[in-house]
């Protein structure tokens, strides 16, 4: 209207602001009340779930525990720590220290949140481990192979290692006919009969389970001439098949050998592979670069 005074629209937008402000003052007052009656209400299932029952000291397995790992071990990493529980659910057997676990082993695989009690921890000697329960697979079989420093890598074989088995097929009566004068003949042929096999024992040691020591008293030497491996039944069958028509060779690979197809060596050749100008050498014309 003609001389009334305009509206003061930064006084309006100070006002606007203000509100703002106490809007939120009050959100955040109200979260904070919120949270708190949430929290007393979570307390209260807590307690009454509880039945207000008075709390007992315990020691749990925080993570699962493996048979053989040692006491001090699962201790000292936290494996194992102090909880507690309603005083009517705890065992009267369960440990009331850590030190009733010195010089001791997990009998068996402990799961975690179970109460250690006594007698999951056992000593040394209560725990042994039959050849049996190596055999991981339950369609595994172990069979063995005799051997020597030879045929068997030089006696540097240890459990656990991989290797190629090879085995010599006769050839003679088939050579009779068919090579050249100058021609090489091999009389027999080194074949593949497996790759990648796994050695469960050398001799008398085995492949050591968690917490598992060798008494040096009764630990034979690993260069036996017999290794035994782990393999299902169908191979044990071609296994004992090729000891009976001879000594096998064995090779061993590396942890990251991929098994592949390896053919057959020709019976007779004119040229050997170091006479061959694209082999000359076992890596290649090139010799080992991988040194």
């Amino acid at each position: 209207m003609p001389g009334q005074a305009p509206p003061n629209s930064e006084g309006m937008r100070s006002g606007v602001s203000s509100r703002r402000t106490l809007i939120l003052v009050g959100a955040i007052v109200v979260g904070v009340i919120a949270a708190l009656l949430i929290y007393n209400y979570v307390q209260g299932i807590d307690e009454r779930a509880h039945n207000n029952a008075k709390l007992a000291d315990v020691y749990v397995a925080k993570s699962d525990i493996k048979r053989g790992t040692p006491g001090e071990t699962a201790a000292a990493s936290k494996q194992i720590d102090k909880s507690q529980i309603p005083q009517q659910f705890r065992p009267a057997t369960a440990i009331t220290t850590t030190d009733q676990l010195a010089k001791k082993v997990a009998l068996f695989d402990i799961p975690a949140n179970s109460v250690i009690v006594e007698g999951m921890f056992v000593d040394p000697a209560s725990s042994q481990i039959t050849f049996r329960e190596r055999l991981k697979n339950p369609n595994h079989v172990a069979i063995s192979i005799p051997t020597d420093a030879v045929h068997g890598v030089g006696g540097f074989l240890v459990p656990g290692d991989e290797v190629d088995i090879m085995v010599f097929q006769d050839v003679t009566e088939a050579m009779k006919a068919g090579a050249g004068t100058n021609d090489f003949i091999q009389k027999s042929l080194a074949r593949y009969l497996y790759q990648k096999v796994q050695l469960l024992a050398v001799g008398q040691s085995t492949v050591l389970a968690p917490g598992e020591t060798v008494d040096p008293a009764t630990a034979q030497n690993q260069s036996s001439g017999v290794l035994t491996v782990n393999v299902p039944p169908e191979a044990a069958q071609w296994i004992a098949q090729a000891q009976v028509q001879g000594q096998m060779y064995l090779s061993l690979v590396s942890k990251d050998y991929v098994p592949h197809a390896i053919p057959t060596t020709p019976p007779f050749s004119k040229t050997l592979p170091g006479e061959d100008p694209a082999q000359l050498t076992p890596y290649g014309p090139n010799g080992n670069t991988d040194q």
